[in-house]
C-alpha cells in the first residue's frame, strides 16, 4: 500500500511554520546585521588608528651612532635618493640599526659607502645641516 502525501498540506504546514517562528529568524537576521556592522567599524577603526601612529622619526644621534660617531665621516654628497660617504672606519657601520632608522639599502665600494632611502633628503638635512633645494 501507498501512503498518499497531500502536496498542499506539506506547503500549509511549511509556511504555518514559518509563520509561528518568524521571531527566530527576524532575531538570526537582526545579529547577523548587528556583527556586519562590528566588523566595518573595527575594520575601520583599526586603519585609522594604523594611519594615525606614524613612526618615530629618527634623531640625528641614532644615525651618526649607527655610521660610527660623527668623527667617522669624512665627507659626505646627495646624490637624488643616495647619501654617498666616506668614512674613517668601515667596520664601525651598524647595518641593522642603520635599517631601522630608515635606510632601505647600502652600496659599499672601497672607498664609499651609499645609503639609498626614500627620504635621502630630509636625513642628509638632518645629519649634515645643509639644506638641499633641487
Amino acid at each position: 500500500m501507498e501512503a498518499k502525501v497531500d502536496n498542499k498540506a506539506m506547503i500549509i504546514y511549511a509556511r504555518d511554520f514559518y509563520l509561528t517562528n518568524l521571531w527566530w529568524i527576524v532575531l538570526l537576521a537582526l545579529v547577523a546585521l548587528i556583527g556586519i556592522v562590528y566588523l566595518i567599524d573595527f575594520l575601520i577603526v583599526r586603519k585609522r588608528k594604523s594611519l594615525k601612529e606614524a613612526p618615530a622619526k629618527p634623531s640625528r644621534g641614532a644615525y651618526l651612532s649607527s655610521l660610527g660617531g660623527e668623527g667617522n665621516v669624512l665627507s659626505h654628497k646627495l646624490t637624488g635618493s643616495r647619501i654617498v660617504l666616506t668614512l674613517v672606519d668601515y667596520k664601525k657601520i651598524d647595518r641593522d640599526a642603520l635599517k631601522k632608522t630608515g635606510i632601505t639599502g647600502f652600496i659599499e665600494k672601497s672607498d664609499q659607502l651609499t645609503l639609498v632611502s626614500r627620504d635621502a633628503k630630509e636625513i642628509y638635512k638632518l645629519l649634515f645641516g645643509e639644506d638641499v633645494s633641487a
